[in-house]
């Protein structure tokens, strides 16, 4: 376990709703985003068997469930110690849970992790932009890579989040926004209040390969706006549909200012 002073207030927040994280992301919008969002991982997933892969951010162990059910070997990572045992308990039990193991730590000190090890980090849900400093925390992700390693994460997108800044009627802080691209956790909680942040298309690529990565794909996700239209979404073959929409418009750059978040896929750089 790492060593920790105090709780940041990252971690204040997710330890307090780990119990019930999951119960707030279970409806048909979220089952459509996570089956699009793993329709861009399994390209990339390693091929051996056993293959040692990271869940960073892993929260209550969604993906760390798919990477086993794949045949990888799993290190789940969380700064919230809370969250470690949800993911804990939800893989205890699972066909390949021997293969899975358990670490919080700060994405920005993984030293407990060996180094040039892994084939592929995932990093969904924006953990590296919820840290103090993202390119430090890419630059650990990267020491843990194999050669050619495989890092897909998400980021959110700044553009996304215009709209907030207007419903508040505050310019100034729009302004002071868009010029630092930091925003923070909209939790009642002061002391839960977290700093986020966010990033434009281009932002994401130069912040990735400023940590030696090579970025190879990248999507918004999601460009249609489903979150807000989840009737759409009740049955199978409506979902379906929407899906082969939004997979015509993910890549196109001129979309991608619609879309949330912004998922990239980026290679360790020889």
């Amino acid at each position: 376990m790492s060593r920790r002073r105090g709780k940041t207030p990252v971690r204040r927040y997710h330890d307090r709703v780990a119990t019930r994280y999951d119960a707030s992301y279970d409806d048909a919008y979220w089952q459509w985003h996570d089956a699009l969002t793993w329709d861009h991982i399994k390209p990339h997933l390693p091929r051996e068997a056993g293959a040692a892969v990271l869940d960073l951010g892993c929260g209550t162990g969604k993906w760390a469930a798919r990477l086993l059910q794949a045949g990888c070997a799993v290190t789940c990572v969380d700064v919230s110690g809370a969250m470690v045992e949800q993911a804990r308990k939800k893989l205890t039990g699972m066909p390949g849970a021997e293969r899975a193991s358990f670490l919080q730590a700060d994405l920005i000190d993984l030293g407990e992790l060996p180094t040039g090890t892994f084939r592929l980090a995932l990093a969904l849900g924006d953990p590296i932009g919820c840290t103090t400093s993202p390119p430090r925390a890419l630059k650990e992700i990267r020491r843990r890579l194999a050669p050619a390693g495989v890092l897909i994460a998400s980021f959110d997108n700044r553009l996304a989040a215009i709209d907030h800044y207007l419903q508040q009627s505050d310019p100034p802080a729009l302004a002071s926004f868009l010029r630092t691209g930091k925003t923070h956790w909209l939790t009642r909680d002061q002391d839960e209040r977290f700093e986020i942040h966010t990033y434009t298309p281009a932002q994401v690529r130069k912040l990735t390969e400023s940590a030696g990565f090579e970025v190879v794909d990248l999507i918004g996700k999601t460009v249609l706006p489903m979150r807000h239209h989840r009737e759409l979404l009740a049955e199978s073959a409506a979902r379906r549909r929407w899906a082969k929409i939004e997979k015509s418009l993910w890549r196109d750059e001129a979309a991608l200012g619609r879309a949330s978040h912004l998922q990239i896929v980026a290679r360790v750089r020889g």
